[in-house]
């Protein structure tokens, strides 16, 4: 568990990646619907100046996961260019849900994504309580417990192109996630797709029909 020296520490990088922003990022994220209104909501920025422990991912995308209380306990960090690994953390970081804040919305209803990007589509873009999970391999047990008490919680995977083994990652997702949910309930996208894919093809009133919500 992190002191609150180390979450204190991580808000204030948070704060200072966001305010840092440069415009490859910016550009970045307007490609891809985001707009800075929402980029700055949720903290998104840049890694500029980093912590000891963020050098390695030096003038990426950092993406905070903070808590209700408006507190940081982790980062996620993505690339902008096309090399390889896409995605990043600090060593040693543990998992935690993204978009937990959303939790305490008054709903009968939630998304879970699988992707934090994703999850600000449908939280901030459009209007739906939506929490974020980073692949199935990151699904821990006790989340299922945060999401008790809603009438519908619809899981939604990234439609991947099956690899070579036929494995496909977001269909693994959905089934583990409505395995381990009560009223959940698996939405497909279009093959090859995720939901910030859909979104910008379709636009929040496209995905929305997909997912079967309206905006509160």
């Amino acid at each position: 568990m992190l002191t609150e020296e180390q979450k204190k520490s991580l808000t204030e990088a948070a704060y200072h990646y966001r305010n840092n922003m440069d415009e490859i990022t910016s550009l970045f994220l307007a490609e891809r619907g985001i707009p800075e209104s929402v980029a700055k909501h949720y903290g998104l920025g840049t890694v500029t100046e980093p912590l000891a422990n963020h050098i390695h991912v030096e003038g990426w995308l950092s993406i905070p996961y903070w808590t209700a209380n408006r507190e940081v306990v982790g980062f996620k960090f993505r690339r902008l260019d096309d090399l390889k690994p896409k995605y990043a953390q600090a060593t040693g970081q543990k998992t935690h849900l993204y978009n937990v804040s959303d939790i305490l919305k008054p709903s009968d209803k939630i998304v879970v994504c699988e992707g934090e990007l994703d999850t600000i589509i449908v939280s901030g873009i459009c209007g739906i309580p939506a929490v974020g999970c980073p692949g199935v391999s990151n699904w821990k047990p006790h989340y299922s417990r945060l999401l008790e008490g809603y009438q519908q919680i619809i899981v939604v995977g990234d439609n991947d192109i099956p690899k070579e083994d036929g494995v496909n990652p977001g269909a693994e997702f959905n089934k583990r996630l409505t395995q381990e949910l009560d009223e959940a309930v698996a939405i497909t996208l279009p093959e090859g797709m995720d939901i910030n894919e859909v979104y910008i093809n379709e636009g929040a009133e496209g995905l929305m029909k997909r997912l079967g919500v309206s905006s509160e």
